[in-house]
C-alpha cells in the first residue's frame, strides 16, 4: 500500500490549525456520515474535535450491524496488531451527540442519500471503493479465478462472501498483484491451520485452506508485471515472510532480480533507502532458490516482469493454467511502464486457483458523480456545497482519493475534509432535525436499527465464543443471526 503523497501531507498541516468558527459555537449542526470504516471514524473525530463537540452532532449509518469495514473485512486475521485502531475508533463512537445506525443501507430502496441531504447540513460519504480492476484477458471468467477483494472478505468472515466459490486450488495458486494486500492473500494460502487457529479469521476458511494443503498445495507464485523496485508492498510485509512459518520457504529467481535492475531502476534504487532494503530482503529469498527442488516446505515464489496474457482451461469451465509474458521495463526512472519482452520467454503455470489483486475501484453510487477516470470529482473533500435546503455532499477516504494508502492515511484526508465542512457551515443556519424524526423515518425501512451499544454486545459475543474455540474472536458471518442475538424484529 501506498504512504501519504505530498499534497496530503500538506493538508494534514493546513488542517491541524483550523478552528471552529466562533459563529458556529452555539449552533447545533447534525452531520450523516455514510460507512463506518477508518474514513467515517476519522472523519467524525475531527469534526468532533474541530467543533467542540457538544455543537456537533453525527449520525453514522452502515450498511451491517457491525462497524469498522476493513478494519474489520480487510485487515489480515494474522496482523490483530493493525486492528488495535478500533480502540479508537470506540472513544470516538461514545462522543456525546454521536449515533451508529447499523444495518442501514443508504440507496435508492432503501433510505436515500437525497432524504440524507434534506434532512442533514452536511453529508460524507465514506463508502470506500468496493469494486475492483479486471484482467480483461481470455480465460478471466473461468471457475477459478477470484478477486482479491472478496477472497480477503472470504477469509475474514465478511457475510456477503461466506459463500463465496473458491475451488481446490490442486499443487499450485497464483497470486496476481505485488501490493500488501496480494501478500496477504498468498501469505494465508501457505501458513498451517496451526498458526492461524488463533486469530479471527473464519473457522471455515481456515478449514478449507487446511484441506488444500492437505491434498498437496505446495507453491503460490505472487506475480507482478514490473520489478522490485515499482512493486508497492511494504518491506515490513516483505521481510515478514522471511520468518512467518518452518513449513514456508519464500523464494526469487537471482536471475529475475537481475532484470529487474535497468539503468532507469538502479537510478530509482539509488534515491531511496527503503528500496535498498527491499533488495536486501529479496537477496535472501533468492539465496533459497536453489533448494525449490529439495524442500518440503510450502513454496511462496515472488516472481517480477511477468504478464498474465491469457488463462487456460483444464477440465471445462475451469481454471488449469495461466500464460505469462516476460515484460520489460520502459520509461525514465520514477514513470517507468511494463511492456512485452523484445525476445520471447512465455511460460505456462499450471493452478487451479488464481487471485486476482490488481487494484481495488469506485462503486457508482446514485446521486455521487463520477469523472471518466471513475473518481469522484471534489474541492478539498466538497463535491457539492449545497443550498439552505439541501444538504451539502462530501466525500473522504477511498471515495475520495481513489484506493490507495494504509489505515493511517485517512487521517490527513478526514481532517481536510472536516475543515471543509466547518467552514461552508459557518454561513449558514442549522437544519432543525430532532433525534426522534430520524430514528421515525429510519424505523419505517422495516430494518431493526443496530446501535453501537448493540454492537458492543456482539463483540462480546464475538469474544465469548472465541475463547471457548481457542481464538480471538468467531465473528457472526449472519446478519439474521446477529439479529436474532439482540433480539430485535426483523
Amino acid at each position: 500500500m501506498l504512504p501519504l503523497g505530498r499534497s496530503s501531507m500538506r493538508h494534514a498541516t493546513t488542517c491541524s490549525s483550523f478552528l471552529f468558527p466562533k459563529s458556529l459555537s452555539r449552533r447545533n449542526y447534525h452531520i450523516a456520515v455514510v460507512g463506518s470504516g477508518p474514513a467515517g471514524f476519522y472523519t467524525s473525530k475531527y469534526l468532533f474535535k474541530k467543533a467542540a463537540g457538544e455543537s456537533l452532532k453525527v449520525d453514522m449509518f452502515e450498511r451491517l450491524p457491525t462497524p469498522f469495514g476493513l478494519v474489520r473485512f480487510g485487515v489480515a486475521p494474522d496482523h490483530p496488531e493493525v486492528k488495535n485502531v478500533i480502540n479508537d475508533f470506540s472513544e470516538v463512537a461514545e462522543t456525546p451527540g454521536f449515533r451508529f445506525f447499523g444495518n442501514i443501507e443508504i440507496s435508492p430502496n432503501k433510505l436515500s442519500l437525497s432524504s440524507l441531504r434534506k434532512h442533514y447540513d452536511a453529508v460524507v460519504l465514506c463508502t470506500g471503493a468496493e469494486g475492483e480492476k479486471h484482467l480483461g484477458i481470455p480465460g478471466e471468467n473461468l471457475a477459478g479465478v477470484v478477486g482479491a477483494p472478496g477472497f480477503v472478505k472470504w477469509y475474514n468472515g465478511h457475510p456477503d462472501f461466506t459463500q463465496l466459490q473458491v475451488p481446490p486450488p490442486g499443487e499450485a495458486a497464483v497470486v496476481l498483484g505485488q501490493g500488501n494486500v496480494a501478500l496477504d492473500a498468498a501469505r494465508l494460502l501457505v501458513r498451517s491451520p496451526e498458526e492461524v487457529h488463533g486469530t479471527d479469521m473464519e473457522a471455515q476458511a481456515i478449514e478449507r485452506i487446511a484441506s488444500w494443503q492437505k491434498a498437496g498445495l505446495r507453491t503460490v507464485h505472487v506475480v507482478g508485471r514490473r520489478g522490485f523496485v515499482q512493486a508497492a508492498f511494504t518491506n515490513a510485509e516483505l521481510r515478514e515472510l522471511l520468518t512467518i512459518s518452518e513449513h514456508v520457504l519464500p523464494i526469487v529467481d537471482p536471475a529475475e532480480l537481475t532484470l529487474c535492475r535497468n539503468p532507469a531502476s538502479e537510478e530509482e534504487l539509488a534515491k531511496s533507502r527503503m528500496k535498498k532494503r527491499t533488495l536486501e530482503i529479496l537477496e535472501k529469498m533468492a539465496n533459497n532458490f536453489a533448494q525449490r527442488e529439495s524442500t518440503s516446505k510450502r513454496l511462496l515464489w515472488l516472481r517480477f516482469l511477468r504478464a498474465p496474457t491469457e488463462i487456460i482451461p483444464g477440465e471445462p469451465g475451469q481454471v488449469g493454467s495461466i500464460r505469462l509474458q516476460r515484460t520489460e521495463l520502459r520509461g525514465e526512472p520514477g514513470k517507468q511502464t511494463a511492456a512485452p519482452a523484445s525476445t520471447s520467454d512465455d511460460i505456462d503455470l499450471a493452478c487451479g486457483l488464481i487471485v486476482r489483486s490488481v487494484g481495488f475501484d469506485l462503486l457508482p453510487l446514485e446521486g455521487l458523480p463520477l469523472n471518466e477516470r471513475n473518481r469522484v470529482p471534489h474541492t478539498n473533500g466538497c463535491v457539492d456545497p449545497g443550498t439552505d435546503e439541501t444538504a451539502g455532499l462530501y466525500v473522504s477516504g477511498w471515495v475520495k482519493r481513489g484506493p490507495q494508502g494504509i489505515i493511517a492515511s485517512n487521517i490527513a484526508d478526514a481532517q481536510e475534509t472536516a475543515t471543509k465542512i466547518l467552514a461552508d457551515l459557518a454561513g449558514r443556519t442549522p437544519k432543525t432535525l430532532s433525534a426522534d424524526e430520524m430514528s421515525r423515518e429510519v424505523s419505517a425501512m422495516g430494518c431493526p436499527v443496530v446501535t453501537f451499544e448493540d454492537w458492543k454486545k456482539l463483540q462480546m459475543e464475538e469474544q465469548r465464543c472465541g475463547k471457548s474455540m481457542g481464538k480471538t474472536a468467531c465473528k457472526f458471518t449472519d446478519v439474521s443471526q446477529m439479529i436474532k442475538h439482540l433480539d430485535k424484529a426483523a
